[in-house]
């Protein structure tokens, strides 16, 4: 098994049972509110996951357009372009409360199928490359993929990470550990894990 085999192995193990079973249980108000004032919402961990891997791997591994640009803003009644790193805690209560849930299931579908294409056409060898930094700057602050307040991201992005690293962590190890984070908020919701 190969680098590419083995990611959409783990690739496939996460992305398939994440959001329904974080979505299920909960009302949508619960989804879309805090359980307590220092946790985060299900609706904006699923969100702000869902927008790092769009970048990460379309915009900054791919250099091809992201999923939230067929029209997503709208579906999700989201106007943000940013991955949410950075926001304040009324950004985010503000976010989770407009954010439409079925929207949010339906591009975290999209972003996850845009990743399995992207993922598809790699080979062990191409994940050796560097991801050019100055794409990803202008990705980060020029295409405002990532907010003025957490501007530290785009340059942690461009400091010289690897195609195998940006890929394995947007689509693999951020979302993995958001998952726990929001299993964490819908056991305080009452939903114990499985």
């Amino acid at each position: 098994m190969d680098a590419v085999e083995f990611l959409l192995l783990r690739y496939s193990d996460v992305h398939r049972f994440m959001v329904e079973e974080l979505l299920t249980g909960p009302s949508h108000a619960q989804v879309k509110s805090r359980p307590q004032p220092t946790i985060n919402p299900i609706a904006w961990l699923l969100w702000h996951t869902a927008r790092i891997e769009d970048v990460g791997v379309n915009r900054l591994l791919a250099d091809r357009p992201q999923v939230l640009d067929d029209g997503w803003m709208e579906r999700l009644a989201v106007s943000r372009r940013d991955v949410g790193t950075g926001m304040t805690g009324a950004e985010v209560d503000d976010l989770s409360a407009r954010i439409d849930v079925d929207g949010l299931r339906g591009y975290w579908t999209a972003v996850t199928q845009r990743t399995l294409t992207v993922i598809e056409t790699l080979r062990a060898g191409d994940l050796d490359a560097p991801v050019d930094a100055a794409r990803v700057q202008r990705v980060a602050a020029g295409e405002g993929a990532v907010a003025p307040a957490a501007a530290w991201l785009g340059e942690f992005w461009a400091s010289g990470r690897s195609r195998a690293w940006v890929l394995a962590q947007v689509a693999l190890l951020h979302p993995y550990g958001h998952w726990f984070d929001a299993r964490v908020t819908k056991g305080l919701w009452g939903f114990p894990s499985p």
